[in-house]
């Protein structure tokens, strides 16, 4: 069976665990939200001259950070596995479409973080897209509202794609949509109702499937499920346990059959979108299982189900369906080549079989940690339970918290401090450090790009930023953030030294729990100093670059990021403000051009909208408008006269200090704030 499987699932198998890191905020369209100004029109009629038989795929897919998946799934497998059969003699299509959005990653003013990406054409010889930048999804984000992606989606279909009229060239549009998402929805926008996005949905002619943390008979091997008889009739998509699938019907309520998951509500939120339609709800880890974990005969499985009803829905829902063979009969025969054919012995839509689950051996849920081999779950995998549960009397009032995972531990700093002297980074009163141990300051208030490599860990990719933060004529590093994989931690100084707890996010969620970023440990560290405690964040990246680590440790408002140890092999590719690695030169974004002025450089590394603002707010200022500079760093406006305590003072405080430039810029800090215990921070 695996061998007819012609799309490649087990590039994504070896690609994942090694090289995938999904291109982030590249595309070819930002419109993030706003509607387009050439929409396409559903209900016109096309002029006789249009005779192409036309397809769209629209596909709403979240962006949160633990997406890569099924992101990955939709590009390298489904896609190309749908597109080479509609363009087949088969099916017989000439064009076939994507559009693409995105849900769940805050960027723009969208009130439901919803985000436009673009259309494209499949090309017929190669089936890639035109513009394969449109579905490269973000991996960063937090808040789903499917409902309002649905609705954004349909509306956000252009009349011309890669220069095709589709109202002067389609005759027929057959539409199909695609949501895919790992949680509930989130009423991010609360005028948005599900009646209103079933009726679109039903008004515009789309067909829906939608990819969610749910269980079908409490097994993965249940792949997904087709509702009808106003819920009282469900056919089963399940693994046969060869790569394979097979069908089946069970007449009983629903609450019997399906449930979700991990405490959330999204077979609630998402089967009324599907039932009594050709569309069908699926199982969310089924893929991942087959996928991140390495099931491939499930994977071969979901993949091969998923295309061959994709497909089917698509010809076969039409009006032009009635007239193709494929659609009166599951197969053409055994002798035909694809994956469509070569699965449907397993499939008898007229004598399906009474479903049970399937007893198929299980297999672990559990994600490796090692970063070389698959970037983990930024939540565990929800336990599924045999006997499912019945769905609650009535629908929740809001979205449920997510599912917790492991707390951190919080051991007493030990003796041995982290050293400065193989470090770099930034600290305090922005003082840098490059790679090759130059040392530098930049006064100005705005988000830098410190350090990025998307090619960071065999491409699970690194990005650093800072927030810095104006203060009359000087600026300090208020926050920090460090997106490794689909994982971001970001940390923040606080004046309340009564806080047992720094102020910190994961993925966004306020002092969320994971012991790993991007597969790398995490560990907090506090010396509970009563008053003005020292406190560090360790990623430590020994597992992929022995020795090494990225170190955030705050001490009050100040924030201090450190690269320990760094090589070549582990940070030889970044760009920032540290420079370039080799030579230490303070290379402008085009990396030819060394810059001398600091406030210049400082500016040129402000984070873009490309960058990926990795924050979980916005701050002022955020491109195009500059980072704000203070009117004389360095002039009569800072005189040491004018302060209360004395350079003697500041120097005597910061005589602890071992190193010369630390020393330098402990007084720098202290004079500049008027608080002894500045030398903390360092």
């Amino acid at each position: 069976m695996k061998s007819a499987i012609v799309f490649p699932l087990l590039s994504i198998l070896v690609e994942y665990a090694s090289s995938y890191a999904p291109v982030r905020n590249q595309h070819g369209h930002e419109s993030n939200g706003a509607l387009i100004t050439d929409p396409y029109d559903y209900f016109a009629t096309p002029p006789e001259t249009a005779t192409a038989k036309c397809a769209l795929i629209n596909t709403v897919m979240d962006e949160s950070g633990s997406m890569q998946t099924e992101q990955a799934f939709l590009q390298a497998t489904a896609f190309p596995g749908m597109t080479q059969d509609l363009y087949s003699d088969k099916y017989g299509y000439d064009y076939v479409f994507l559009c693409s959005h995105g849900f769940g990653r805050r960027f723009g003013i969208d009130p439901s973080w919803y985000r436009y990406l673009g259309c494209s054409l499949f090309n017929k010889e190669t089936g890639q897209l035109q513009n394969s930048l449109i579905d490269n999804w973000y991996a960063v984000g937090k808040r789903e509202d499917g409902w309002a992606a649905i609705q954004k989606g349909i509306v956000n279909v252009t009349a011309t794609i890669d220069g095709i009229d589709l109202l002067e060239t389609c005759k027929t549009m057959d539409k199909n949509m695609i949501l895919v998402s790992d949680e509930d929805r989130d009423a991010e926008d609360p005028t948005v109702t599900l009646e209103a996005t079933r009726a679109m949905l039903d008004q515009y002619g789309y067909v829906l499937n939608v990819v969610v943390p749910i269980s079908i008979l409490g097994d993965l091997n249940n792949l997904g499920m087709r509702i009808s008889n106003g819920g009282a009739t469900s056919t089963i998509f399940a693994a046969d346990g060869a790569g394979g699938w097979r069908a089946g019907v069970l007449d009983k309520p629903l609450n019997e059959i399906a449930k979700s998951t991990g405490g959330m509500w999204a077979f609630e939120h998402y089967h009324p979108l599907v039932i009594d339609t050709p569309g069908a709800i699926w199982a969310v880890e089924s893929v991942r299982r087959g996928v991140r974990e390495f099931d491939e005969t499930l994977g071969y499985s979901f993949a091969s189900a998923f295309i061959y009803l994709k497909v089917h829905e698509i010809a076969c829902s039409s009006s032009t369906g009635a007239n193709l063979t494929a659609c009166e009969t599951p197969c053409l025969g055994a002798d035909k080549e694809g994956p469509s054919c070569a699965i449907t012995e397993y499939l008898d839509f007229s004598n399906a079989p009474s479903m049970v689950p399937s007893s198929a051996p299980s297999m672990s849920l559990v994600p490796s940690s090692s970063p070389t081999t698959s970037p983990p779950s930024t939540s565990p995998t929800p336990a599924l339970s045999s006997s499912p549960s019945p769905p609650p009397t009535s629908a929740p009032s809001s979205s449920p918290s997510k599912s917790p995972v492991a707390v951190p531990n919080i051991p007493d700093i030990p003796d041995t401090e982290v050293s400065d002297t193989t470090t770099s980074g930034s600290k305090g009163d922005p003082h840098f450090t490059t790679w090759q141990g130059e040392h530098f300051e930049f006064h100005g208030q705005c988000d830098l790009t410190l350090a990025k490599d998307a090619g960071f860990a065999n491409g699970i990719g690194l990005n650093v930023q800072i927030r810095t933060k104006l203060v009359r004529y000087w600026s300090y590093i208020k926050s920090a953030a460090i997106l490794i994989g689909g994982d971001i931690l970001e940390v923040q100084g606080s004046g309340d030294m009564d806080r047992e707890v720094s102020n910190y996010w994961i993925n966004f969620e306020f002092q969320g729990k994971s012991t790993n970023i991007g597969g790398f440990p995490l560990a907090l560290f506090d010396d509970h100093v009563p008053g003005h405690p020292k406190r560090r964040f360790e990623i430590d990246l020994s597992s992929k670059y022995p020795g090494q680590k990225i170190v955030i440790s705050t001490f009050k408002e100040f924030v201090k990021v450190d690269f320990v140890n760094p090589s070549t092999n582990s940070f030889g590719n970044t760009v920032g403000m540290l420079g370039n690695f080799q030579s230490g030169q303070t290379l402008s974004r085009d990396q030819a051009t060394v810059m001398h002025d600091f406030s210049d450089y400082g500016t040129e590394w402000q984070v873009l909208p490309a960058d990926d603002m990795l924050f979980h707010d916005q701050s002022h200022p955020q491109f195009p408008e500059p980072c704000v500079l203070p009117e004389d760093p360095r002039g009569q406006r800072r005189r040491l006269d004018e302060k209360s305590l004395t350079v003697e003072q500041a120097e005597a405080a910061c005589s602890s200090l071992s190193n010369p430039l630390d020393v330098k810029d402990c007084v720098y800090d202290v004079l500049a704030t008027q608080d002894l215990d500045m030398v903390g921070a360092f």
